[in-house]
């Protein structure tokens, strides 16, 4: 039974009361005073009788005309006159009950009149009695106008009373509501405050709540710290604060294997001419700011494409991997750093004009890693023997890039002829179980060949085609759904998912295949998922109710503070591949993947390895408690 509903019986079972005890005390009152009332009116009208009688002459018709004339006044039961012997000598009597009391009403609280009785005199001599009974009719009617009366009084009062108390349990229910919230949210591994209520009780539990819930934060904060201060520590510079050589291989080895990376690109590596004589010339103190100069000039030239990544390989050497840079532009590209570079001079943060030398490899997919850096170091080689040179060595021409019109004529064309399809990848749990497959879009071209997601999803987000790519997708992936058993999940852009009107259609898509939905699982990257935290959530809420489950693929790949996971209600983690691979021979790396398991079965999240190459990667990965992995090892796993 609801608390409302029990203060209303509470009210009226009151209101009950109240009204029997004061009916009952009321009545009881008033009937012995009506009573009272009713005797003096018998007695005094007896007397005046008896005295008016007195003075007149004492035959029969004398005495009719005075009795009969007090009688007709109406208000007395009974008029009697007798002589001296006893003899009734006229009496008048009425003994009608009043009309509009109930019988039982006047049972349950009967009035008794006294009679009043005078001596008629002549002269010195008695000459008989008056007898004078006053009518109970108009106390009755007095009586019970007056219960009814109070019934209405204590009726308006309990109703009064009632709502008065329903419009302050609602006033106080309003924080135990947000209180209900608060709770619900905390198990959903969402962590809200509310404001402290008036209720001082009420205040109390309140306060309790929010400080649990601002531990609860404090608590995962320190965790998140702790990952950052980790990651910091395995896959970072100390001086440039730039990512080190460890994480730039792995991002590298990466761009040569996921087709979610551009097709093609270039690695660029600068060395640094004579460092160890600027440190020996200029000091170490000065050496070490020149060196962050340097990184400061390579990462304000870089920092608007995210996908590219700034490494200090080692003392005098920087890399920047440039996925989707051409070969015809990167030497271009390469010289306007070095002109950058040029200003340190100028500012006399170095005192040599000869700062250093670039050598560039073009990569296509599936080239080796080793290739790619053995050609890097060849061109960085003969580089160095010209004063601030760039060399580019490629031994394939990089597919030709289309102009942004043909591009936006491929895709809409493609959208219009359905010539995308889709391929996937497996994603194992720690049973080599199928967890999901991987949903990646393909791009029919005219002539039959196959381009990969990397080659015109760039294209496709420069030309805003994003959410429609991405709905094409979601499409394809429910046609597949219907053909097999096992989930999928798809990669949606953070474009897409801050677009309204993509949300409502994706939506309207899923009420229409509500059976394949439950098994579809939704994942960002975690760049866009730090620049879309609000537009995420929001997303969460709009799909979750047809079983989707929500992720992010790419965890940790870009430096920064972590993303607060708990207000987003994740169902799990891709961890960046750019950790996992060699993690068996880097503790480092292992630490913050530890930590990371860690925060995320603290918020009921399953985590996913990416790119595992081999045994001995997922071995390591298992112990540290990750939950599923993916790469070239699940593969072949799978398919042997």
């Amino acid at each position: 039974m609801s608390l409302l509903r029990q203060l209303w019986i509470m009210v009226i079972t009151i209101t009950l009361l109240a009204f029997a005890g004061s009916f009952a005390v009321s009545m009881l009152t008033a009937r012995n005073y009506l009573e009272q009332q009713l005797y003096v009116q018998s007695a005094d009208n007896a007397a005046a009788l008896a005295l008016s009688m007195s003075q007149q002459s004492k035959d029969d018709a004398t005495a009719q005309l005075m009795v009969t004339a007090l009688f007709d006044s109406g208000h007395f039961e009974l008029v009697r006159y007798t002589d001296v012997a006893g003899r009734v000598v006229v009496e008048r009597a009425n003994h009608a009950m009043p009309e509009g009391v109930p019988v039982w009403f006047m049972r349950l609280f009967p009035i008794h009149v006294g009679a009043g009785q005078a001596e008629v005199s002549d002269g010195w001599h008695q000459a008989g009695r008056v007898t004078v009974l006053a009518h109970s009719r108009y106390a009755y009617l007095s009586l019970w106008a007056g219960a009814f009366r109070l019934l209405i009084w204590i009726l308006a009062a309990g109703l009064l009373a009632g709502i008065v108390m329903q419009l302050l349990f609602r006033w106080v229910r309003r924080p135990i509501v947000q209180m209900v919230d608060q709770a619900e949210a905390i198990s959903e591994r969402r962590f809200i405050t509310i404001t402290e209520p008036r209720v001082i009780e009420l205040r109390q539990v309140v306060r309790a709540m929010n400080t649990m819930v601002a531990r609860v934060k404090t608590m995962f904060a320190e965790q998140a710290a702790r990952i950052e201060a980790l990651r910091s520590e395995a896959n970072r510079d100390p001086l440039t604060q730039l990512a080190n050589r460890n994480f730039f291989m792995g991002r590298l080895a990466q761009a040569l294997e996921n087709e979610e990376f551009a097709p093609s690109g270039c690695l660029l590596l600068l060395r640094i001419r004579d460092l160890a004589g600027i440190n020996r010339r200029l000091g170490r103190e000065r050496a070490d700011q020149f060196l962050q100069f340097v990184a400061g000039k390579l990462a304000s030239l870089s920092a608007d494409r995210h996908d590219w990544l700034l490494a200090r390989l080692n003392g005098a050497d920087f890399g920047l991997l440039a996925p989707g840079l051409s070969a015809d532009e990167a030497p271009a590209f390469a010289r306007e750093l070095l002109e950058n570079l040029a200003e340190l001079r100028r500012i006399e943060i170095t005192d040599e004009s000869d700062l250093g030398t670039f050598g560039i490899a073009a990569y296509r997919h599936g080239d080796a890693l080793s290739t790619v850096l053995t050609r890097a170091d060849q061109a960085l080689a003969q580089a160095e023997e010209t004063s601030n040179a760039v060399v580019l060595l490629s031994d394939s021409d990089t597919q030709a890039t289309l102009v942004a019109h043909d591009w936006h004529t491929l895709l809409t064309g493609a959208l219009t002829g359905e010539d995308f399809l889709v391929a996937s990848f497996p994603v194992l749990d720690r049973n080599d179980r199928l967890l999901h497959r991987e949903l990646m879009l393909r791009l029919c071209q005219p002539d039959g060949r196959l381009l990969t997601a990397g080659a015109f999803m760039p294209h496709a987000s420069r030309l805003g085609l994003m959410p429609v790519l991405d709905l094409e997708t979601v499409r394809l992936g429910l046609v597949e759904l219907g053909r097999v058993s096992y989930p999928l999940a798809i990669n949606l852009s953070s474009t897409s998912i801050a677009d309204s009107g993509f949300v409502d259609r994706l939506v309207s898509l899923l009420r229409q295949h509500r059976d394949q939905a439950g098994r579809l699982w939704f994942e960002v990257n975690e760049f866009g998922f730090r620049d879309e935290l609000r537009a995420l959530a929001a997303f969460g809420e709009r799909v979750r109710p047809y079983g989707c489950k929500i992720g992010i693929e790419h965890f940790g790949r870009h430096f920064g503070s972590i993303p607060q996971l708990y207000d987003l209600q994740l169902d799990y983690l891709k961890i960046d591949g750019s950790f996992i691979q060699g993690i068996d021979e880097h503790p480092g790396n292992q630490q913050l993947i530890k930590a990371i398991v860690g925060i995320a079965e603290g918020n009921d999240m399953l985590t996913i390895a990416e790119g595992v190459h081999d045994d001995g990667e997922w071995l390591v990965l298992a112990e540290l408690g990750v939950q599923g992995w993916t790469g070239p090892a699940a593969t072949g796993r799978l398919q042997g």
